[in-house]
């Protein structure tokens, strides 16, 4: 039950990480394309878009409305990935003390077979 209980931390900690880990490249794709300007989201968007065929102030208020999105998602984002990293602090915090309880069980048996 020991083992069972050991497995199945370190996957649930496995895939906390990955799920970290992948909200983190997200956050920063998005911080990316916050950054950039209306000429290269523009040139980004190639010959064959609706962009191409758009006034650039209809252009414009796209970006604007594209880069608000963003921010919305940005937030979100942060927010999963903080909650991702308590989470991973929390499992880790409770596997470490199940491995101390564990040890501290062990060494009082190997005690009370020696006596």
């Amino acid at each position: 039950m020991v083992k069972k209980e050991t497995t199945d931390g370190a996957v649930e900690l496995d895939e906390i990480e990955r799920r970290r880990e992948a909200l983190k490249v997200l956050v920063s794709r998005r911080k990316k394309q916050l950054r950039e300007s209306l000429e290269h989201r523009i040139k980004r968007a190639g010959r064959g878009s609706i962009w191409a065929s758009l006034p650039r102030a209809d252009c414009a208020t796209l970006h604007r409305q594209e880069r608000e999105q963003l921010r919305v998602q940005l937030e979100d984002l942060q927010f999963e990935y903080v909650l991702a990293q308590r989470q991973l602090a929390a499992l880790r915090r409770v596997m470490a003390r199940a491995r101390r309880l564990r040890a501290a069980r062990s060494s009082g048996r190997r005690r009370r077979s020696v006596a």
